[in-house]
């Protein structure tokens, strides 16, 4: 049986996205795409969240995405083209899953514990430089770490929280690690964190990091949209 989360967390995941977006939430119900002006951004950011696409952007940019069909707002290759008179370039794209306690596995969690600033080093000094970005693990203060068998820190998770309401999780496991489970482990006890402390966890990873997208769906995790974000150049 699929799993799903329940209506009351994807209401949650609405609020806190519909707030970044300076939007309603209801505004994130609506069938078909959805154009937010944002004179503040220098960028064309696209979410989905089920069967609503919102794309926020300054006018300039909206004006040549309006005439896009919903499949094309979501193809980077079709959003570069249109965009082409304000020589844009990829930021990213990102696919976005969250959790609820009818979603999550508990197994293998209880490895991990509270991570000290040290402990997390000694896991991201193996990352490579894109990695430690992805993870944002430098910047949270919610981190757990698991160990190997050899007593080093292995793999370590995290969150920030988002609108009071979303736990925005990063996962990063050091070289030499990997394809042990460690992450799913790590991942696990955050994810958990999370939740006891009354918040949606959120997992966002490119859509090309499949590694990350199957952690996530062993944890619990459940696709729900996805983020493309195009950087715009300054008008002259």
């Amino acid at each position: 049986m699929t799993r799903d989360v329940t209506s009351s967390t994807e209401a949650v995941v609405r609020q806190v996205w519909a707030g970044r977006l300076r939007t309603t939430p209801r505004t994130l119900e609506t069938a078909g795409p959805v154009f937010i002006e944002r004179p503040d951004l220098t960028a064309a950011v696209v979410v989905r969240l089920r069967g609503t696409i919102a794309v926020a952007a300054p006018e300039g940019a909206l004006s040549l995405l309006r005439h896009l069909e919903s499949p094309q707002l979501l193809d980077v290759a079709a959003l570069l083209g249109a965009l082409e008179p304000a020589r844009p370039s990829l930021l990213g794209a990102a696919s976005l899953s969250f959790a609820d306690r009818g979603t999550v596995s508990r197994g293998g969690e209880g490895t991990a514990r509270a991570a000290t600033g040290a402990e997390i080093a000694a896991v991201l000094c193996r990352c490579s430089a894109a990695e430690v970005e992805e993870s944002g693990l430098a910047r949270m203060s919610t981190r757990c770490v698991v160990h190997a068998d050899t007593g080093a820190p292995a793999a370590a998770a995290g969150y920030e929280t988002w609108g009071s309401a979303l736990a925005h999780l990063g996962v990063a496991v050091a070289d030499g690690s990997r394809g042990r489970g460690l992450g799913a482990q790590a991942a696990a006890a955050a994810t958990l964190h999370a939740l006891g402390a009354g918040l949606v966890p959120q997992w966002r990873c490119r859509v090309d990091n499949v590694a990350s997208a199957r952690v996530a769906e062993s944890v619990g995790f459940v696709r729900l949209g996805d983020q493309v974000a195009i950087d715009l150049a300054p008008s002259p």
